[in-house]
């Protein structure tokens, strides 16, 4: 580990009965039981996840005190998104259910800035775009 760097990936325990599908997903505090959750669309994040949490030996993915690994957010960042988003470059970007990010604002927090050519995803969840995370709300 190199301190003081943003971009080592920190490991944590997801709350009871939460699973992460794979890189690029918003994790936030779960507030109650000082673990991670999947954000929702009025939650603030504070990492995204580096790969899916833990499978136990038969490859299930663990709903009991399974462990992700996460980076801080930090800079420029590979997010998942919710399907079928329009991005241009320079728009904001807001977290969404289910840890991923889109474009709707109403009741959402802010995560940063589209800073990518220009795309739109395809009509499954978790296809990753660029955003520069600088601008996440904190609040």
């Amino acid at each position: 580990m190199v301190a003081y760097s943003g971009n080592d990936p920190r490991d944590a325990v997801m709350k009871d009965s939460i699973t992460v599908a794979g890189v690029g997903y918003l994790l936030n505090n779960d507030g109650t039981s000082n673990k991670l959750d999947l954000t929702a669309a009025n939650e603030i994040a504070i990492g995204v996840s580096m790969g899916e949490s833990s499978r136990d030996a038969d490859g299930t993915l663990e709903t009991a005190n399974a462990t992700v690994s996460f980076a801080p957010l930090n800079g420029v960042m590979m997010v998942a998104s919710a399907a079928s988003q329009t991005y241009t470059t320079g728009l904001l970007v807001y977290v969404q259910a289910a840890g991923v990010v889109g474009t709707t604002s109403s009741s959402r927090k802010l995560l940063g800035v589209y800073v990518g050519k220009g795309e739109v995803t395809s009509s499954s969840a978790g296809e990753l775009v660029p955003v520069n995370v600088t601008q996440a709300a904190t609040s």
